[in-house]
């Protein structure tokens, strides 16, 4: 496969500037808006939950025409292309999806995301923003290059990715490399625990191909791959390609793969549900040395909040809690444990992630710590171990002491 993909990526370097231009004449997308940028921008989401699928991951390219694409992977289910056009304006990233690669849509599909400079978020986790490799770039490309081009000279020591770890895997995804008759070419793999993969290559503006095949580490620390066909047809001969494993990348001979980071439906799930404890920093009190509120939102409404006077005492109040259409919570006090209150008190708070705000006051959600959790924390573990060598032993061939 190394030989394969290094001829191919060869052979498409010189048509690759070509390429960036063919969303703009091969979807019949509406007249683009004014271009907010002159250079072509790729992001790339986490792995998410998905329904019936073992995890979905997105990728929106932006292109200096005001044409979009927003492209969905479902593993083992395929892959949605869509395409349009984008709009940015007060930190927000508009795209009007316009159709498929599929079919064209009869009303227009509107996504917003959060956009900041270079980058980009839908509202919860942030994607990673992935280089668009010009033809030139690829002959120098090395994994040095490829971890300052990310990180900056000073690149972060990365702990080394588990490929054995249980559950769902691991999914890499690379660069936007040069592509012959496309805007670029995504490559997302998929390594499977039980030694199965699929690798999706997305050549954007155009379409995705999706191959199956195998994985196993080598006694030399490779990563060896092998493609044997697509879902639906079998190759005559299976294409082979290694990697090495180098902290969170796979490092092949023409290409290199970023590891994906993995959204399990318990984060997603505190993502979009405020329920949780929240604490505030300490504020200045009239006759108090300082204040600290703690507000604990339950799962069935109900609510608590503790006002820590320092030196002076604390005041417990109890209430219940709403989600406002536009993502704000409304807290209302109705009273202490032993007395009601005759006029509820509601406090109204913006909600951003784990934080919530309302005037000066800040409120950070802690994290749940599980008995589960706890348990780990305190169990002993083994910190350095020690063996004697063969000691003479009366009634055995020797004794060995382990400490």
């Amino acid at each position: 496969m190394h030989t394969l993909r290094t001829t191919v990526l060869g052979l498409c370097a010189a048509l690759f500037v070509a390429g960036l231009a063919l969303l703009s004449t091969a979807q019949p997308v509406a007249a683009a808006p004014a271009a907010q940028s002159d250079t072509t921008r790729v992001w790339v989401s986490d792995l998410y939950p998905a329904g019936d699928a073992p995890g979905m991951l997105q990728i929106v390219a932006l292109y200096p025409n005001g044409n979009a694409e927003q492209v969905s992977v479902y593993l083992t289910k395929g892959t949605v292309m869509e395409y349009g056009t984008w709009d940015e304006s007060d930190g927000t990233l508009t795209l009007s999806l316009v159709g498929s690669t599929e079919r064209d849509y009869d009303t227009p599909a509107t996504v917003e995301y959060e956009l900041d400079g270079d980058i980009l978020s839908d509202g919860n986790f942030p994607f990673t923003m992935v280089h668009v490799l010009a033809p030139d770039e690829m002959e120098s490309m090395d994994h040095a290059a490829h971890e300052e081009m990310h990180h900056g000279e000073a690149a972060p020591p990365a702990v080394e990715i588990d490929l054995t770890a249980a559950g769902l895997g691991t999914v890499w995804v690379s660069d936007v490399y040069p592509a012959a008759d496309a805007s670029g070419l995504i490559t997302v793999l998929a390594l499977y625990p039980n030694g199965n993969l699929e690798q999706t290559s997305i050549y954007l503006g155009k379409d995705a191909i999706t191959e199956v095949g195998t994985w196993e580490t080598s006694n030399d620390g490779m990563v060896d791959v092998t493609l044997s066909g697509t879902p639906d047809k079998e190759y005559d001969e299976p294409v082979a390609a290694g990697y090495v494993l180098t902290g969170t990348h796979l490092v092949g001979d023409a290409i290199t793969l970023m590891h994906v980071n993995q959204i399990t439906p318990a984060m997603m799930e505190a993502a979009v549900n405020p329920a949780g404890t929240y604490v505030s920093n300490v504020y200045p009190a009239a006759d108090a040395s300082g204040l600290v509120m703690v507000l604990t939102l339950f799962d069935n409404n109900a609510a608590e909040q503790t006002s820590i006077y320092a030196t002076k005492g604390a005041i417990f109040e109890v209430g219940d809690w709403a989600e406002e259409i536009d993502g704000s919570i409304t807290v209302t006090m109705t009273g202490t444990l032993s007395d009601t209150y005759a006029s509820p008190a509601g406090v109204t708070y913006a909600r951003d992630g784990d934080v919530l705000q309302t005037g000066a006051f800040l409120l950070y959600r802690l994290e749940q710590i599980t008995p589960a959790m706890m348990d780990a924390m305190t169990a002993p573990s083994v910190v350095t171990t020690y063996q004697s060598d063969t000691l003479p032993a009366a009634s055995s061939p020797g004794r060995v002491i382990t400490l």
